[in-house]
């Protein structure tokens, strides 16, 4: 069967041999309305292909590393809803949960205008040979661990803006190593009621917001420089009605805060970090921290080993890496 770029497709056959004949500049629609089950197959959008449909679904399954989707340079996903196998937060105690893989892997190219659901791993995910992609004008939310993850190797270039992103366990994790790094901007970041399944990992689990991970500096593959890059700026940072704040629940108890942070950013002997972090509201923080457990707002800001700075505590722990940090015309909901 030949393939018109101008034949909407809705069914995973059709999916596939108009993606393999797609070439660079075109477009793939799906037809309106169009539900297409992925299951645990994976489908790949060539390089300069957009792929979009107005008011499709995609149904996935993804295991392990593999996303459902992945994206190669210049390409882009636009105007799908893209649903994986697990519950919504608010079951997810109550249903068995499937350790689903990545709905989107992301190699310098652009999704948008997307909404992601009900994964457990991840919803966008820039692997190592990301440098620059761009994840805007998007709603994630009831993803498990990580709404968007940019992991090892992975470049500093990635703009991240305009999306309403929910989370309980983290929304934007780095995995903080050499030449990693982000910009994220004009975001509205809604921490969800945290489900009781989270608290497996222990007695402190993850509980931030933006998360760039501690790294030991090790080698990169690709290779990176000894750097790193993190922008938050012209964000809201709030929380769902049914969080409370300060009341002494599970995580107040055992971290002493809740909440932890909503940014923070481990140390990388070795590396140099530069944080710019502006222009943001901290709906759930004061500016300071507080030693009594049961006030409402903790530390909006953390970098680990950070001294010196006017606008933060000096940091308990010694430094390992390089920070240069500006951080300036921030709104706490404390004061």
């Amino acid at each position: 069967m030949l393939w018109a770029a101008d034949t909407p497709v809705s069914s995973l056959p059709e999916l596939k041999h108009a993606l393999s004949a797609a070439t660079a500049g075109s477009m793939v629609r799906l037809a309106k309305g169009a539900e297409i089950a992925l299951k645990d197959d994976h489908i790949i959008v060539p390089e300069k292909v957009t792929l979009t449909g107005e008011g499709a679904t995609l149904q996935a399954e993804p295991v392990g590393e593999r996303a459902a989707i992945a994206l190669l340079p210049g390409a882009r996903l636009t105007g799908l809803r893209i649903v994986g196998p697990n519950p919504l937060f608010k079951d997810i105690d109550a249903q068995p949960v499937k350790a689903s893989g990545y709905a989107v892997s992301c190699t310098n190219a652009e999704v948008d205008h997307c909404e992601i659901l009900q994964f457990q791993r991840g919803g966008i995910a820039l692997f190592r040979d990301s440098v620059k992609s761009h994840i805007h004008h998007n709603h994630l939310h009831d993803i498990a661990a990580y709404p968007v993850l940019i992991a090892n190797g992975s470049g500093d270039g990635h703009i991240i803006d305009h999306n309403r992103i929910e989370w309980a366990w983290h929304a934007i994790a780095s995995n903080g190593s050499r030449g990693s790094g982000y910009t994220a901007r004009f975001n509205e970041f809604t921490r969800m009621p945290r489900p009781r399944a989270f608290e497996t990992s222990g007695a402190s689990p993850p509980n931030w917001c933006l998360d760039t991970h501690e790294n030991n500096g090790a080698e990169t593959r690709p290779p990176r420089p000894a750097t790193r890059l993190l922008v938050v700026h012209d964000n809201v940072f709030r929380a769902h009605p049914d969080v409370k704040v300060g009341d002494g629940s599970e995580l107040l108890q055992t971290n002493g805060l809740y909440p932890k942070h909503d940014i923070y950013a481990g140390d990388c002997p070795g590396v140099t970090t530069t944080v710019e972090i502006y222009n943001n509201r901290f709906l759930m923080h004061e500016r300071t921290a507080s030693k009594d457990k049961f006030k409402p707002f903790g530390r909006a800001i953390r970098l680990v080993g950070q001294r010196g700075n006017p606008a933060l505590e000096d940091d308990p722990l010694e430094p390992k890496g390089e920070w240069k940090a500006s951080i300036h015309d921030n709104r706490f909901g404390g004061e």
